[in-house]
């Protein structure tokens, strides 16, 4: 099987905006131009650049992800350059950046336009130049990786010299709102063998808004593995959905008002566990009013 065919059985999918996708990676997973992952936070960037790199020519070769959000600024230049022994004080011996690190693989520069400008232009000189210099020395050190960019924010923050550099091949990935086609088969991946899950399961998983996308619904299936205590996961073993979240898939969904009351009082009665008394104390309603709602629903 042809690495671009590999890839895209890692990434299986049922959504046309995602298969666009695999369709365009598939024709430069083997080639080593930038690739910029542009999407939400939790839509997937780092599973993504893991599997580019996981079927690509450099798949033999390190994968060094570099997360430019969380390194402090006063740090990025040594993690990323690396330093010679003596450099500073705590220098005692050297140290080997990042880049070099991927020599011959990839390095992945998560949330890029984290970077402050100045390491931006020194990012861009490395990669121009193809080579760079660690702190405190003098010996030019190649660099030779591939690298993929991401970032779930404006990119207008970076200088436009970078931009142009790291983004020769750009997708973007949907947020999971907008690939319900995917919700069963990722739902099933997570759960793996140890439990199944009932369809009325997955149905209430396929109307959820999920702001945080692929990473809230792991997130939603680990906690219903721990507890829904048979061998099939059930509605009941979700977590409520809080008002904004309701009124926000009514509103994607175009629900009807006597839609939207329908699934308020089924998502009440799940919280109470099927008391009905207890629901309709909630909705301030009598019993014999909840009753009737339901059965016209």
């Amino acid at each position: 099987m042809s690495a671009a065919r590999k890839l895209r059985s890692a990434v299986r999918t049922g959504d046309a905006a995602m298969r666009a996708l695999l369709d365009t990676l598939e024709k430069v997973v083997d080639h080593d131009v930038a690739i910029l992952l542009l999407g939400e936070s939790g839509s997937g960037k780092d599973f993504l650049a893991r599997t580019i790199h996981a079927h690509g020519a450099r798949r033999e070769r390190p994968f060094v992800h570099i997360d430019c959000a969380s390194i402090p600024a006063e740090l990025f230049e040594s993690e990323l350059f690396g330093y010679e022994k003596g450099t500073f004080t705590d220098a005692g011996a050297r140290k080997l950046g990042k880049l070099e690190m991927a020599r011959g693989g990839t390095v992945y520069f998560d949330e890029i336009a984290a970077l402050a400008p100045p390491l931006q232009a020194k990012l861009l000189r490395a990669m121009e130049e193809k080579r760079f210099t660690r702190l405190g020395g003098h010996e030019n050190v190649a660099f030779d990786a591939r690298v993929i960019s991401s970032s779930s924010a404006d990119t207008s923050a970076l200088r436009r010299d970078l931009f142009y550099r790291i983004n020769v091949v750009t997708v973007t990935i949907p947020p999971l709102r907008e690939r319900a086609a995917d919700i069963a088969r990722l739902a099933r991946a997570f759960l793996g063998r140890r439990k199944r899950i009932a369809n009325e399961t997955i149905a209430v998983l396929e109307e959820r808004p999920w702001p945080g996308n692929v990473r809230e619904l792991k997130n939603v299936i680990e906690r219903a593995l721990l507890v829904e205590e048979s061998d099939t996961v059930t509605p009941a073993a979700l977590p409520p959905l809080d008002g904004v979240d309701l009124v926000a898939t009514a509103a994607r969904r175009r629900w009807t008002l006597e839609e939207l009351e329908a699934r308020y009082i089924e998502e009440v009665l799940r919280q109470t566990k099927g008391n009905q008394s207890k629901a309709a104390e909630i909705l301030g309603i009598s019993r014999k009013t909840l009753w009737e709602k339901r059965r016209r629903a």
